[in-house]
């Protein structure tokens, strides 16, 4: 039925054989027919109903045209925000990668050495050991009475703490290292208001000038023992976005780090090793223990059931999941001899973590393993 209230015969007729009524016709005489038998049954509308209905047609008929046109629009409209939402985040990532190439090329990256570590004739080389590090966020500034932090004691702490890694691998007669990298190697200038304040250099300084540090610490625990492997996952500070609903899982300061990682690796010829990983997880087998890795902000290691879950959700049966984000060191039993840990941050406290009363030392962790059993040690800086 039309806005009118028209109705078309020829319709009619069609919808009539369709329904194996095969009589109806659309000559004057039929129409004539149907509206007599109307008539008599009292269907018909009087001509005063039937300006209504016709008026009252019309109207709907509008108001439905209308609100398709607005739903038109609105949908327009959402796919225009989406396209300037698109354009926007690719002119970032194009400015961003303009301004890496410029950070790199303005950093001098250290030589790869790949010397042969020969134990001495009676040592027992059966010792391996993962090496984790953990909440650098290199670019904050941290200046309270507990702390003082900046580049420069960046560049300070990574260099002791690959130093005491030496006396340790010397010390247990480690033969291999892998060196995990838990995330927030950045400060970042866009996760909270605090940051932009906080934070010394641009995004892709401090992603450039906090891998060359980790290169040197690389670089450094190779001069020791022939075997390193590395690998990094990302923490909540190295989203390229401040919203973490909003990004891809590759979209963080760690990926970009992986790659200069790897090639320098490649262009230096480093016998280093890079493990690929996901971006928030990865997992170690050694001397048939069996580790996880995480940062913490995804998967809370507060919560006694995350080792499970953990393991649960990779088909795996795990001894301990590691990782940072608190800021302190915690070492948690949840089952027989399992555990969730928690490293400590080379940064330190901050305001923020003084607001949360969260103060903590600076610390970080390893693991010592071999096929006995396995040790976890904290590192304090």
């Amino acid at each position: 039925m039309s806005p009118s209230r028209r109705c078309s015969w020829y319709q009619h007729k069609k919808l009539m054989r369709e329904e194996g009524f095969f009589n109806s016709d659309t000559n004057e005489n039929y129409r004539g027919l149907i509206k007599r038998f109307q008539k008599e049954q009292g269907r018909l509308p009087s001509a005063k109903e039937h300006a209504n209905l016709v008026a009252d047609g019309t109207l709907k008929s509008i108001q439905s045209a209308i609100g398709e046109l607005n739903g038109k629009k609105l949908e327009m409209q959402e796919q225009g925000r989406v396209v300037r939402k698109l354009v926007r985040q690719t002119n970032k990532d194009l400015l961003l990668i303009e301004e890496v190439r410029t950070a790199l090329e303005n950093t001098d990256f250290v030589l790869a050495e790949n010397p042969v570590v020969l134990p001495e004739a009676d040592q027992d080389t059966s010792m391996s050991m993962v090496v984790c590090l953990s909440d650098i966020h290199y670019g904050a500034h941290v200046d309270i009475p507990e702390n003082y932090y900046d580049a420069q004691v960046a560049e300070y702490l990574l260099n002791d703490y690959a130093n005491k890694i030496i006396a340790l691998i010397e010390k247990n007669k480690v033969y291999s290292v892998d060196i995990v990298n838990l995330g927030d190697i950045v400060e970042h200038a866009y996760m909270r208001n605090q940051n932009l304040y906080d934070s010394e250099e641009t995004l892709s300084e401090q992603i450039v000038h906090v891998t060359k540090l980790i290169i040197n610490f690389i670089q450094k625990v190779r001069q020791h023992v022939e075997l390193v492997t590395y690998r990094g996952i990302a923490g909540n500070h190295d989203r390229l976005q401040g919203d973490k609903n909003s990004n891809l899982n590759s979209d963080h300061a760690v990926n970009i780090s992986n790659q200069i990682i790897k090639m320098w690796i490649e262009l230096a010829g480093s016998d280093v090793e890079f493990v690929e990983s996901d971006s928030y997880f990865t997992d170690i087998n050694i001397q048939g223990w069996k580790f996880a890795f995480v940062h913490g902000d995804r998967n809370s290691l507060n919560k006694k059931s995350t080792l499970a879950e953990l393991g649960e959700q990779y088909d795996r049966h795990y001894d301990a999941v590691l990782g940072g984000h608190l800021h302190r060191f915690s070492m948690l039993e949840v089952g027989d001899n399992r555990f969730q840990v928690t490293f400590g941050s080379i940064k330190g406290m901050d305001d923020y973590s003084k607001k949360l009363g969260a103060k903590s030392s600076r610390s970080q962790g390893i693991i010592l393993a071999n096929q006995e059993g396995f040790e976890i040690r904290k590192v304090k800086l």
